[in-house]
């Protein structure tokens, strides 16, 4: 099976929320749910850096309602 895995780091918005405000999560396979997980635990995130585990190519989501086109296809 091919998939991609990706790290994702947080900024949930909320300092004393695990280190100074960022909390880290390692290989995440589905971007759109994971998405749906941090809608639903960090209501009031700010951003999110999701790191390709592999080719470590770097992109970045703010929490402003519109994704940006390669978050939309699923990268």
């Amino acid at each position: 099976m091919n998939y991609k895995d990706f790290n994702v780091i947080v900024f949930t918005g909320d300092v004393n929320t695990g280190n100074n405000g960022f909390v880290k999560y390692r290989k995440q396979t589905s971007l759109k749910r994971f998405q749906g997980y941090v809608d639903t635990k960090y209501p009031s995130w700010k951003f999110m850096t999701i790191y390709d585990r592999i080719t470590n190519e770097k992109e970045v989501i703010k929490n402003n309602g519109i994704q940006p086109a390669s978050f939309q296809k699923g990268f």
